[in-house]
Order: C-alpha cells, then sequence, then structure tokens
C-alpha cells in the first residue's frame, strides 16, 4: 500500500510530466502560511518502546514524529486533575 506522502509524489510526477511551468503564468495562487514552531525537541527512547511507537505509528498509517506529535498534544490538552 503506497503512503500518502509516495501517493502525493507520484501524482505530482505525473501531473509535471504533462504540463509546462509556464502553463499558470500570470494566474493568482492562494498561499496559507503558518507560523513556525516554538520548540524542537529531541527525545531518546529504550530499543523496545520505540519498536512499540513504530507499531503504532504504522497501524496509525502515520509518521512516527506525526504519531508522537499527536500523542504529546492529547496528552498535554487533557484536563489535569
Amino acid at each position: 500500500m503506497k503512503t500518502d506522502k509516495t501517493h502525493r509524489r507520484i501524482t505530482a510526477a505525473k501531473y509535471w510530466d504533462e504540463h509546462a511551468i509556464d502553463e499558470t503564468a500570470g494566474e493568482e495562487v492562494e498561499i496559507e502560511v503558518q507560523t513556525p514552531l516554538a520548540a524542537i525537541l529531541s527525545i531518546r527512547l529504550d530499543p523496545v518502546r520505540y519498536a512499540n511507537l513504530k507499531r503504532l505509528a504504522k497501524k496509525r498509517r502515520m509518521p512516527i514524529t506525526a504519531t508522537v506529535k499527536t500523542i504529546l498534544i492529547e496528552a498535554l490538552d487533557e484536563p489535569q486533575i
């Protein structure tokens, strides 16, 4: 099964195989700009936990870093008792 990233790359490659770069010249294009992240974290995991994380990411069909970010955000957004 192809990942979303692979699918996007294949789709883009097919598009540019069939279109010239100047075909869109003069057209307005809307671009959404997001503010950069405030911090980048680096963590170390033991091999067992890393393997578990890889399995979870694969099950969710997400990259590992996106899975970690999702888990962390969910944990931080939970109401604290």
